[in-house]
């Protein structure tokens, strides 16, 4: 289970820090031939050393530095934050640049001298960012991601961790295959793709996730893009980028109806009728609110990071992900003895009896890639978190505008605050479009370029490293 006292107590030592530094970056952007670039350098390195919390030493061991920097980053920010809040420019804060340099320097020899710290070790946390690109969920919508990897990939950006929900679950699959991006196995692979072949209206028997009355048939269709070298399925920890998947966990409690109102909720609906369609998604909107007012009742799983859930079989991973309460059904019925005891493990452990749609408790998980790369899990503490939905409120999709606006205030709204770009994709496919033609598929990847290309300037700022301060 996520440690949400941790993470509360993480964001109010470090967040101030990181918007300090957004409004720095983006001032600089706004008035780029104003300041030089190693003015910048400074107030960057300034702000990144009071925010500092741990260091990993050379011999891998993390050493705490938020109490002995605390006066220090108490009396920074007091000079710096109301400089920063009213300046026009970079130039009115780099007046405050001296006094603060030297106080830094002073704190950097300190730590150096009485505690078991290199100063490699040191610069590295104070210099280095990772990247962590966090992918909402929202069906086929989420094709748009795609075209965000590709350029994300053209200015030589790999994420160091990606989250995803549902179909950004499946997409930061993809992505995390190689650690080069490749478009074109993707585009291989969804020529094969099928309607039919991937949600199909079958009864069947339900073990561990929520019935619902389409099933999702993700191994059949994708399961030979998912092999390691010795034939076995990948697994989260196999592979090259690390990557966490969203899942709900529903307990007893969660559940209002018998297991069989799930089953057939929108059986009479499944239809090529928009009338059809919209009655679907009426009925969806009731399951998901119903689900939703029961946050107590849910459990908020990362699959990868969650304890437990490290070994997690990729593709059943995603498969539970998008499975919507009541639309959509995943389940392990194979005979696998490994994921079978890992789910049972998992169910005893967090006292659920069903795992479902992750964006009931997290649609666009910025916290969670925020809260693991601070947690010292992708080595250094300072990430840029890039957080993409595709599902964001949008007017012209009227009869999606509901459900997306439930989802906001359900968690979005709270998790896009750990974001230090939050980008709503503002043309997208149809939700229902889950199998698009390559032609569609193509044309989103398009709309995904186009809508990060704006932002690029400021994240290959933000991703730049550091210069380190001169002095002792």
């Amino acid at each position: 289970m996520i440690d949400i006292a941790a993470i509360r107590r993480l964001k109010e030592r470090r967040r101030p820090w990181d918007r300090l530094e957004r409004k720095v970056v983006k001032m600089h952007l706004r008035h780029a031939d104003s300041v030089p670039d190693t003015l910048l350098d400074t107030v960057r390195y300034v702000i990144s050393f009071a925010r500092l919390t741990v260091v990993r030493n050379r011999d891998g061991e993390d050493i705490d530095v938020s109490g002995p920097l605390a006066l220090h980053a108490q009396q920074v920010r007091e000079v710096l934050e109301p400089s920063v809040e009213l300046a026009s420019d970079l130039w009115e804060v780099v007046r405050v640049l001296p006094e603060l340099s030297q106080k830094t320097r002073v704190a950097r020899a300190s730590l150096l001298e009485h505690l078991p710290i290199d100063r490699e070790s040191l610069e590295r946390e104070v210099t280095q960012r990772n990247l962590v690109v966090v992918s909402g969920g929202g069906g086929g919508a989420g094709y748009v991601y795609l075209g965000a990897y590709q350029l994300l990939a053209r200015h030589d950006h790999v994420p160091d961790l990606l989250v995803g929900t549902s179909i950004g679950a499946l997409t930061s699959l993809f992505r995390a295959r190689r650690r080069p991006f490749e478009l074109a196995p993707i585009v291989e692979a969804s020529k094969h793709l099928a309607w039919g072949n991937v949600l199909r209206v079958l009864e069947s028997e339900s073990r561990y996730g929520l019935p619902a009355t389409l099933r999702i048939y993700l191994r059949e269709a994708l399961s030979e893009l998912f092999l390691r070298d010795d034939g076995e399925p990948l697994r989260l920890s196999d592979l090259p980028i690390k990557t966490y998947v969203m899942a709900t966990g529903i307990t007893v409690d969660a559940l209002k109806h018998d297991l069989d109102y799930y089953e057939h909720l929108i059986e009479g609906d499944v239809g090529r009728s928009t009338r059809d369609r919209v009655r679907g998604v009426t009925r969806a909107i009731s399951v998901l609110r119903e689900f939703i007012a029961r946050r107590d009742a849910l459990v908020e799983l990362a699959l990868g990071w969650s304890p437990g859930t490290e070994e997690f079989d990729a593709l059943d991973a995603a498969g539970f992900s998008a499975s919507v309460p009541g639309v959509l059904h995943y389940d392990v019925l194979r005979d696998d003895e490994r994921m079978r005891r890992l789910l049972d493990d998992l169910y005893a452990a967090y006292g659920i009896t069903r795992l479902g749609e992750g964006g009931m408790v997290a649609n666009v998980a910025a916290r969670v890639g925020w809260a693991s790369s601070v947690g010292g899990d992708l080595g250094v503490r300072q990430p840029f978190v890039l957080a993409l939905d595709c599902f964001a409120p949008n007017p012209r999709r009227i009869a999606w505008l509901p459900i997306q606006q439930l989802v906001r205030a359900a968690n979005v709204d709270r998790d896009r605050k750990y974001a230090d770009l939050y980008l709503p994709m503002p043309r997208t496919l149809s939700p229902m479009n889950v199998v698009p033609p390559i032609r569609d598929a193509l044309l989103a990847t398009r709309w995904g370029r186009d809508a990060l290309q704006p932002h690029m300037p400021y994240i290959n700022l933000m991703m730049r490293p550091i210069q380190v301060l001169d002095g002792p």
